[in-house]
């Protein structure tokens, strides 16, 4: 995995008020290749998901520091989870910037998506100058696709922030970051949002579930649990997922990992919980995948 997902490189299994079936299935989707497809999310009668940038030749390209860059496919939504007749999305700011790891608002206007920032900044761990992970917001419209590209007001050139994830009623967005006071290389935050334009404060979502380790792709289902990747100690695999409910009242609850086999001794992240609470996608590089992120579908959770 690189920069442009901020993965760097996982407690227990059960949770109050959280139980996953032992019946559920995960499918690996035939639109993997050797090339990364990670991040799938379903926005009415489609379905999104980052994807490397390519050549005519279907040449993976770099950036100047050797690093892949992203943009953003979509495709109809089908019955058996496979993606087909995917297409890059149409925007209207050309030109060769990340896209990736993407939540929309649920009328398909809206799109938050991970990108580096326009000018340098200052790598706080490094010393040196870099293009840090930033959130823009864009603005799907008729006839022209996504356009009115907009760098959110509080993410600072200074710092990565990216993942972004809005709440079941999109009043807040939920992402993460590696400002002043994170506990590990990146913790989960939040901010309010108001009619897609204005922001509240920053606001870690505290020591319960930042670890020391690494928290990265939170995602917030319709029943409220928030779920998200990490590679904190006692985990499966590299990374793992894990789950929090948001609405409990349990002052001891503590982030639960997935079982198998939505987590496995592979990287796996970036999970998406479809309305129906039964199935979704997650990404992963577990064994017997094709060498690159790949994308899974599951059902029956």
């Amino acid at each position: 995995m690189c920069k442009t997902k901020f993965t760097m490189l996982l407690f227990l299994t059960f949770i109050y008020g959280f139980s996953q079936s032992e019946d559920v299935e995960v499918k690996k989707l035939k639109i993997n290749t050797k090339l990364d497809h990670f991040a799938a999310r379903v926005v009415g009668d489609k379905i999104y998901f980052s994807h490397n940038l390519t050549t005519k030749r279907g040449r993976a390209i770099k950036d100047k520091y050797d690093g892949f860059v992203y943009t953003m496919y979509e495709a109809p939504l089908s019955e058996d989870g496979e993606i087909n007749d995917e297409k890059p999305i149409t925007k209207t700011e050309l030109g060769r910037f990340n896209m990736s790891a993407a939540t929309f608002t649920k009328d398909g206007r809206y799109m938050y998506f991970t990108t580096n920032q326009l000018g340098k900044g200052t790598n706080k761990l490094k010393g040196v100058e870099t293009y840090n992970l930033q959130i823009r917001r864009a603005e799907y419209v008729e006839g022209q696709g996504w356009t009115n590209f907009e760098t959110l007001a509080f993410c600072d050139p200074d710092h990565n922030y990216a993942h972004p994830a809005l709440s079941p009623d999109e009043s807040t967005l939920y992402f993460i970051a590696d400002v002043k006071g994170t506990k590990g290389k990146s913790d989960l935050y939040k901010v309010s949002v108001t009619d897609h334009k204005t922001y509240g404060e920053v606001t870690s979502l505290g020591e319960k579930i930042n670890s020391s380790r690494t928290e990265i792709f939170p995602f917030v289902s319709a029943d409220n649990k928030l779920y998200f990747t990490s590679n904190r100690r006692g985990g499966k695999g590299g990374l793992d997922i894990y789950v929090y409910d948001l609405d409990s009242t349990d002052t001891e609850q503590e982030p639960r990992s997935l079982e198998s086999p939505i987590n496995s001794r592979g990287d796996d992240f970036s999970f998406f919980l479809n309305d129906d609470l039964t199935s979704g996608y997650l990404s992963s590089r577990r064994l017997k995948g094709e060498g690159g992120d790949d994308l899974y579908y599951f059902e029956k959770f």
